[in-house]
């Protein structure tokens, strides 16, 4: 093994310990190019091209005890390193995303990464990594046929299509592919074309497709540090102030995705139905963004504090009837600060505010 990879590579915690079979290799490369193939039509792929690609990776087993998902491909050596232990159908499943990572690779003439999937590398910086990894874990549970659940992290409750890998960044890509739209998505993540970031500054507007893309690496680099601390704590014999230290900075850390989570989820749906409902012409458009909207309630996570769902609903229902009755008397589609709904909803906004005091006051007790 070159030297400078292996260093590379320890530095990441990774040891080799032996090299896949070209028999266990082959099993894993047939699995991988078939379920590829049926599972993504709209990609168009190639059943004898994805065979002949995966095949010529390298797959190898290694020591990885700091690593959460598992696996890794290393693009410097177009090697998959599976974590020791792992069954060879748990390996299958998980060979999935890393043999993604190896499609959307794109490098220069020097063998530079230059683009993967969603992120593009610039001065050895990576743009869009957290998007990416979320949308390949995506895919890849997609794929694999993983069993969706409902699940709590860090206080947020959902239903994860990912449950053990990425669950908080899938949850929120689901939301963003929901509404930019899903072939969109997934062909920019295998292809590493700029199709869906066009499609998602369009629709959320420029400034807030770059904050939440922002919003996604924070969550992740939060997630690792999280991790990384939760290993030490398990692996190591740690004096009590430094044991106090990383549990308190894995609490904070638990803290901030909660906070980071609902701050990008209200954004995802204030930028996207806020320019939505200006488009709006007729009331057939009124009844489709109605029922856009009340589908998300199906997608978001909640937490027994979380209300802005809820009251940007009522909101945007109450300019829906506004519309509604301007289209009818052919008047200005504004909305009236006086109307009758808005005086209703208003009322129901105080309601809300009053069950938040009360269940903040109980939470004391």
């Amino acid at each position: 093994m070159n030297s400078t990879i292996e260093t590379e590579l320890k530095k990441n915690g990774i040891t080799v310990v032996c090299q896949i079979s070209q028999q266990y290799s082959n099993q894993i490369a047939y699995y991988v190019a078939n379920t590829l193939v049926t599972k993504f039509p709209t990609l168009r792929l190639k059943y004898e091209t994805i065979l002949s690609s995966i095949s010529n990776l390298k797959m190898v087993i290694a020591d990885m005890p700091g690593s959460t998902s598992g696996a890794c491909y290393f693009y410097k050596n177009s090697t998959i390193y599976f974590k020791k232990g792992l069954s060879l159908d748990k390996i299958k499943k998980l060979a999935i995303h890393e043999c993604i990572h190896y499609f959307q690779e794109i490098k220069d003439k020097n063998g530079q990464l230059k683009r993967m999937g969603l992120c593009s590398y610039y001065k050895n910086k990576a743009y869009g990594n957290a998007l990416n990894e979320a949308s390949v874990q995506l895919m890849s549970a997609y794929a694999t046929n993983e069993k969706s659940d409902n699940v709590t992290y860090y206080g947020i409750s959902f239903q994860s299509d990912s449950p053990s890998y990425y669950p908080i960044l899938c949850n929120l890509i689901k939301q963003i592919g929901y509404l930019v739209g899903f072939p969109l998505l997934f062909e920019s993540t295998f292809y590493s074309n700029d199709a869906f970031y066009d499609k998602f500054k369009s629709e959320f507007g420029q400034n807030n497709a770059f904050k939440l893309q922002s919003n996604f690496e924070k969550i992740l680099a939060t997630e690792n540090k999280i991790a990384s601390l939760t290993y030490k704590i398990q692996s190591e014999d740690l004096e009590y102030r430094k044991f106090k230290r990383y549990s308190d900075a894995i609490k904070k850390g638990k803290e901030n995705i909660k906070s980071l989570f609902f701050d990008t989820q209200n954004l995802i749906i204030k930028a996207f139905f806020d320019k939505k409902i200006s488009e709006i012409s007729n009331d057939i458009e009124i009844e489709q963004y109605r029922k856009y909207l009340y589908s998300c309630s199906h997608l978001i996570g909640t937490s027994e504090d979380y209300s802005f769902f809820n009251q940007y609903y009522i909101e945007k229902m109450a300019e829906m009837d506004e519309k509604h009755e301007s289209l009818k008397n052919n008047t200005s589609l504004v909305v009236k600060k006086d109307s009758k709904i808005l005086k209703i909803l208003e009322q129901i906004k105080r309601i809300f505010s009053v069950q938040t005091d009360t269940q903040t006051e109980n939470a004391k007790k």
